[in-house]
């Protein structure tokens, strides 16, 4: 693998990242405005954007990419993958900072309120659709942008995001209808 390459491969993983973040964001506001009425960032951060989803979207890519042509497979193993990074995730946020994103507490078989079946499961479908359909279309339309737009993007999607991730260090996005 050539260096070129290779900093190519990490500058497209860094972009799945921001869109499966982003895409991660607009579901639960999506989901939040439908089920209460009231818009809700209802993420750790500030900014249009849920790492547990960018972290998520790459790990599955990375690790599940090569069974993309069985969806059985990608289905079990997403589940897996999904649910240990929400567990993880979950644990650490509630433990470091004593802050609960999300409480699956009331949910069929939930782990600790971190994990439920339901949102294992959703991690299976995600998963699928992520692994063996979005990724290789994002994959076509990141390749469409010339190189030194991909650069600016992503130079700035990386300082904001680093801004936002220092802010939320010293003051959590967290109130009514964002932790419990």
């Amino acid at each position: 693998m050539t260096r070129k390459y290779f900093w190519k491969s990490v500058a497209q993983y860094i972009f799945f990242f921001f869109l499966a973040a982003f895409l991660g964001y607009l579901w639960e506001v999506l989901l939040f405005l439908i089920q209460d009425g009231v818009f809700c960032n209802r993420g750790f951060l500030y900014g249009p954007w849920l790492p547990v989803y960018g972290v998520g979207a790459v790990l599955m890519l990375l690790l599940l990419r090569r069974f993309q042509r069985r969806p059985v497979i990608v289905f079990f193993l997403s589940i897996l993958l999904g649910g240990g990074v929400e567990l993880f995730i979950g644990f650490l946020l509630d433990r470091v900072w004593n802050l609960r994103y999300w409480d699956y507490s009331s949910n069929l078989g939930n782990i600790n309120g971190y994990i439920c079946l339901y949102s294992v499961l959703g991690f299976g479908v995600a998963g699928v659709l992520w692994v063996c359909i979005f990724a290789r279309l994002a994959s076509h339309l990141w390749k469409k942008i010339p190189v030194s737009l991909q650069c600016v993007f992503l130079t700035l999607l990386i300082l904001a995001f680093l801004i936002d991730g220092a802010a939320a260090l010293i003051f959590p996005n967290q109130g009514s209808g964002v932790t419990f």
